[in-house]
């Protein structure tokens, strides 16, 4: 073990921490590494309905209608991004400037952490990780901010970047408190944790056996709550990952098939992470790090070896999240193994190719926000038609709307509810799916005053939070359904069209009008 540092001269203080540092290229180093965050925060504002999607509008509604903080699972971290918008449920604010500052919520979190690390610790590194943890590996994810591992992959570059500070005993607390938030965010966590501790302990990093103690211990203890408290959701979640169950050596585990789906997904999606992957065994070879290259190594094969055997029915959206911890696996050893010193234009390439794949990400997110735009605009559609009907609850039927953008899925009810809370409290709409809807009526009947939430949950409507919702107790109604129209011909033969007009007007003219039908 190494010996103990006396950290008097480099501890963390509130000075050091307000007091600018003086990097080299002053201008550049002020400006460019916050236009990644301008960009995300402007994404956010303006995709503020589409980032609403599954979990995030689930969270949403919770937080909105109990006005108070939603954990699930002991995992704390999802009750940052609430804090913001929760402010605004308590004053009142609108449900449009709700949903906003939600959005807002999650990039500023992570921003103030690249602000902590980046000028706070004078860690440039670990501010372009944080950076490439919100961007890398993430598209369909930007629209379900509330995942846990995109808040525990920049907490835990936090932790690594206080821990190779020397630092006195006593800043063990914060790190413990970071360590905790990180490990009860999300069961993978605890592989990720262990992967970054196990390639920061060489002898030249190590630190007295004292700091290893309590971090050791809290790990444990984390470990055991988490398995002592799973719940049947999170044993579904890794069921994602383990679909083999206890059959380990059954040749279906072993089928090649298997793995097709998810790794030709990482070959088209994620090229940049196996380029990545190659220049981190490129570093470590050529520097004779063979401990980390072997711990890099397995952790990237192993982890690859477990999602190749992922659930292959999955959605898109779930399988980016499967593969996230990737960007940790890789990025970390990455950024961190890169010389300190070396030439100044092999410096300058690998800057220029950061600079790029960050654009390349943002525009990513960008382009593939078209199918989540067109989503809600047929959402928007569907209250809109709702509203000219009697009622606040309506059912529709997946083959008939289902455009391939459509993604009828759990969080339906709640999205619509949330989009049409927009305009008043009054003219409140939650649309389920016809299956959903036949699902929950066959195991309890659904009362008058009742209304389907969420994941086939059914809620009061008294529970609603009446500042932002409000419905009337009725019956669900039909905005249409997969019955056949036997009457089409009939329908068709008797349908008369009128056009209110006899003028003549010119070409490429727009006039209003009337038409009889």
């Amino acid at each position: 073990m190494a010996k103990d540092v006396d950290a008097s001269d480099t501890r963390i203080t509130l000075r050091r921490l307000i007091r600018r540092p003086k990097y080299r290229y002053m201008a550049v180093n002020r400006i460019v590494p916050h236009l990644p965050w301008l960009v995300l925060m402007a994404l956010a504002t303006y995709l503020y309905k589409e980032r609403i999607f599954a979990e995030s509008g689930f969270y949403a509604a919770q937080f909105v209608n109990n006005q108070t903080f939603w954990i699930e699972f002991q995992r704390f971290v999802s009750g940052i991004p609430q804090l913001i918008p929760l402010m605004g449920v308590w004053t009142g604010l609108g449900m449009k400037y709700i949903l906003i500052l939600y959005s807002l919520s999650h990039v500023l979190f992570f921003y103030t952490l690249f602000l902590f690390v980046y000028y706070g610790l004078r860690d440039r590194r670990s501010g372009l990780l944080i950076i490439l943890s919100q961007t890398v590996g993430i598209m369909y994810g930007f629209f379900t901010p509330i995942f846990e591992l995109y808040y525990a992959v920049p907490l835990l570059i936090t932790f690594y970047a206080i821990w190779q500070l020397p630092f006195r005993f006593r800043t063990i607390y914060i790190l413990l408190i970071l360590e905790a938030l990180i490990l009860l965010s999300h069961p993978l966590a605890f592989m990720l944790f262990a992967y970054l501790l196990l390639f920061d302990y060489t002898k030249k990093t190590a630190k007295a056996f004292k700091f290893y103690i309590p971090v050791i211990l809290v790990f444990i203890g984390a470990l055991v709550l988490k398995y002592l408290t799973m719940s049947g959701s999170e044993a579904g979640q890794l069921a994602w990952l383990y679909t083999f169950n206890s059959d380990l050596f059954s040749g279906q585990f072993f089928n090649p098939e298997y793995a097709k789906i998810p790794v030709s997904y990482l070959l088209i999606n994620y090229s940049e992470i196996l380029i990545a992957f190659l220049l981190v065994v490129f570093i470590l070879v050529k520097s004779k790090q063979w401990f980390r290259l072997l711990l890099a190594a397995v952790t990237f094969f192993a982890y690859l070896f477990t999602v190749s055997h992922a659930d292959p029915l999955m959605p898109l959206f779930s399988r980016e999240q499967v593969l996230y911890p990737f960007v940790a696996i890789v990025f970390i050893p990455l950024v961190f193994g890169f010389p300190k010193q070396g030439r100044p234009g092999l410096l300058n390439i690998s800057i220029l190719m950061v600079s790029a794949l960050i654009i390349y990400r943002l525009a990513v997110m960008y382009y593939g926000s078209e199918i989540f735009v067109k989503r809600v605009a047929q959402m928007e559609q569907l209250i809109e038609t709702a509203r000219q009907k009697a009622g606040n609850k309506f059912v529709v039927s997946k083959d008939i709307i289902d455009h391939g953008y459509t993604q009828l899925n759990w969080s339906y009810p709640v999205e619509t509810m949330l989009l049409s809370a927009i305009d008043g409290n009054d003219i409140t709409v939650t649309i389920a799916s016809e299956k959903d809807l036949i699902s929950v009526e066959k195991r309890n009947k659904i009362q008058p005053d009742q209304f389907l939430f969420a994941n086939h949950e059914l809620k009061e409507q008294s529970w609603l939070n009446k500042q932002y919702f409000h419905m009337d107790i009725g019956p669900y109604h039909s905005l249409n359904d997969s019955t056949p129209n036997k009457n089409l011909i009939l329908t068709a033969n008797n349908l008369r069209i009128t056009i209110n007009s006899k003028k003549i007007y010119r070409a490429m003219d727009t006039v209003w009008i009337p038409v009889t039908i």
